[in-house]
């Protein structure tokens, strides 16, 4: 047999981005979320972090979902799964940090 043609569920560099982009993407929406429920609205607190500090703590934290996603395929159902796994970081974030 072709060692070619055989199938492989292997880590890859290419796979290890796109798992950890659609992460990072999951867990940028749990900050993104409630910003458009209150669009209207002015911000009733200057406390929200700058863009680029919620980018590096998304980036950071979602190293975890691309590692443990990396060995998946990069079909939709399966980045989809990252970016859940991205939104639920940062929900566990926050709640340890609320602890």
């Amino acid at each position: 047999m072709n060692k070619t043609s055989q199938l492989e569920l292997g880590e890859t560099w290419p796979r290890f981005a796109a798992h950890w982009i659609a992460a990072c993407f999951g867990h940028f929406l749990k900050v993104v979320l409630p910003l458009i429920t209150d669009w209207p609205f002015p911000l009733t607190s200057h406390e929200f972090p700058r863009w680029w500090s919620v980018l590096i703590f998304a980036a950071v934290t979602s190293l975890l979902a691309a590692i443990i996603n990396a060995n998946l395929p990069v079909t939709a159902r399966e980045l989809l799964k990252s970016a859940a796994f991205g939104f639920a970081l940062n929900a566990t974030g926050e709640a340890l940090r609320i602890a």
